[in-house]
């Protein structure tokens, strides 16, 4: 066969040659950014984990139990070195929310002792809200979604509905833990953890369902575990406000118990972000 007909063939076999290696790299390249985008999302939400406890906190003492005052001061020290770890080991500064929480946090934890315990819930929940949103913006910029992980269809829940759930039990813990200190709960309390509790019961339970359905039979039996866990947990939880807080005469509920219980159903529902961030690590890893 003469040159001028190998020619060609030669050009063709160099130029698929060339393609694989550019969709090998940028699968190297995507996957480094989705490990690294785990990473980042793990660091974050333990940062939104510990703000909502300085939540809670601040409620109390804002309702006049005082003795918390330590805790709010080791959760604020505990939240500084999580930023400055975040800042330092991953590209988070590029996203806009994280310089909005940044200017954020630094005028609340300033002021956190000094407002009045409505305005303190409400700059909390604003700021919580934020970096869920940051979140999804961690998730989308480092391809973790379901678009590039077909292996996790159900990998939107976790950003949203679960997160939803637990921010849900947050703010109950905030609202509740302020009226089991005074013992009184006013009607607007009484509207917004009424509101709060429904809204628990009824996303908590399609996410607990949708997890269930699209987990592999490899990991399903511990997965169900924890979500029964987390149900039995969110469930008592609903119970407590809504008879104890919410349709009570005269409130008994200690503060401290009702902030550990509502603390559990939060620890509840992280074990399952957990399992199911840490089974997506090892896939990334593996693969």
């Amino acid at each position: 066969m003469a040159f001028h007909q190998i020619l060609p063939i030669i050009i063709g076999l160099f130029v698929v040659a060339l393609l694989i290696y550019f969709v090998i790299r940028q699968k190297r390249k995507v996957r480094k950014l989705q490990v690294e985008g785990v990473g980042t999302i793990i660091q974050v939400k333990q940062l939104i984990t510990n703000i909502q406890q300085h939540r809670g906190w601040c409620s109390a003492y804002l309702r006049g139990d005082k003795s918390v005052i330590g805790d709010i001061q080791q959760l604020q020290r505990k939240i500084a070195q999580t930023s400055l770890a975040i800042e330092n080991q991953f590209s988070i500064k590029k996203f806009e929310r994280w310089f909005g929480y940044s200017e954020h946090w630094k005028r609340l934890s300033s002021s956190a002792t000094g407002l009045t315990a409505d305005n303190s819930f409400k700059q909390h929940t604003q700021l919580i809200g934020n970096m869920l949103y940051l979140l999804e913006d961690i998730a989308e910029s480092h391809f973790l979604t379901k678009e590039q992980l077909g292996e996790f269809p159900d990998i939107s829940l976790l950003w949203r509905e679960l997160l939803q759930v637990s921010e849900c039990v947050g703010q109950s813990r905030a609202l509740g833990t302020g009226v089991a200190t005074v013992k009184v709960c006013s009607r607007v309390e009484k509207i917004r953890l009424g509101f709060l509790r429904q809204k628990i019961t009824e996303t908590a339970e399609v996410t607990y369902a949708q997890l269930k359905d699209n987990q592999s039979a490899e990991n399903r039996q511990k997965l169900v575990s924890l979500i029964e866990h987390a149900s039995k947990q969110t469930r008592y939880l609903c119970s407590v406000i809504e008879h104890e807080l919410v349709e009570c005469e005269q409130i008994q509920l200690d503060a401290k118990n009702y902030f550990s219980l509502a603390t559990e159903a939060i620890n509840s529902l992280n074990q399952i972000f957990d399992f199911k961030l840490e089974e997506l690590e090892r896939f990334l890893v593996k693969k």
